[in-house]
């Protein structure tokens, strides 16, 4: 009994050794800013890979290069969000940029009129608006 036990613990230890998160991750130069701006996201959003979103907003630890809306385990996206991963947008630098700075008029703008949205933060310092999507960026990176 005992070592099945062992077995399945080092199984599970195992399968959670890949997952990485943005505690284990060392960020330099932009993404190291980027992380301590993104602290105003962490009410809504969480950054760890293998940890399930909040009900209020997905997990954004592989979000960049990623299609709009399509965090499996976050069910919540808004009317604006859903019609906008049926036009195939993809988080890029320039897309997340501009959902950042002002995620009401980028959606307006993917979606070609206003739409309910669940975003109402807005970063609108255009420096650390970069600077969160170099950590974004570096965060899917992060093995």
């Amino acid at each position: 009994m005992f070592s099945k036990t062992l077995v399945a613990g080092l199984a599970l230890a195992m399968a959670f050794a890949g997952s990485a998160s943005a505690a284990q991750c060392k960020f330099e130069g932009d993404a190291a800013a980027g992380k301590t701006a993104a602290n105003a996201c962490k009410g809504c959003h969480l950054f760890d890979a293998g940890k399930p979103s909040r009900p209020t907003g997905p997990n954004l630890s592989a979000i960049y290069g990623s299609k709009a809306g399509t965090v499996a385990d976050f069910k919540k996206y808004s009317d604006a969000m859903q019609a906008a991963a049926g036009k195939g947008v993809t988080w890029d630098d320039a897309n997340l940029a501009a959902y950042i700075a002002d995620p009401k008029a980028f959606l307006a703008s993917v979606n070609g009129s206003e739409m309910k949205h669940g975003m109402m933060f807005q970063l609108k310092d255009e420096a650390k608006v970069a600077k969160v999507v170099a950590y974004l960026k570096a965060l899917k990176d992060c093995k």
